[in-house]
């Protein structure tokens, strides 16, 4: 019982992020809550409208683990899968990929939102910003 307690402890100090809870969140307040298929659709670059506004994506730093995670929780795909969807999408012209931040913080999360009015972004749970709408709440 000890040794699977120890083995419980030790797996999750290695895997911090896994099991993350992700939120969707804007700074504009006329971006309704959006249900899980509507995100799945902005994050594959099917849609980039909600209620008729043009929406820009944000996406977390390529090294970042939170991003590999998130994707993984919410389309089951890799960093690299994404990124040849995007590319697709983009080289189409059906859609504009996320905007890549050059760090996680919760600083420059926030300096991006200001900065696009119709911005989205997903955030762990952590770096909720308190001035932010939580649109969508993604849990493993």
């Amino acid at each position: 019982m000890n040794r699977l307690l120890m083995f419980a402890i030790l797996f999750s100090l290695c895997f911090p992020v896994m099991g993350q809870t992700f939120v969707i969140i804007t700074m504009n307040a006329e971006i309704d809550a959006l249900h899980s298929n509507q995100v799945k659709m902005l994050y594959r670059g099917r849609i980039s409208n909600i209620n008729g506004l043009p929406i820009r994506l944000m996406d977390l730093p390529r090294e970042s683990d939170y991003r590999k995670h998130f994707y993984q929780q919410l389309l089951n795909k890799t960093p690299n899968q994404m990124a040849a969807i995007w590319a697709r999408q983009s080289f189409s012209g059906n859609a504009v990929a996320p905007i890549e931040i050059k760090d996680e913080s919760q600083t420059v999360i926030v300096n991006w939102l200001r900065n696009n009015a119709n911005g989205i972004a997903y955030v762990p749970e952590h770096l909720l910003p308190e001035d932010a709408y939580v649109i969508y709440k993604l849990t493993e």
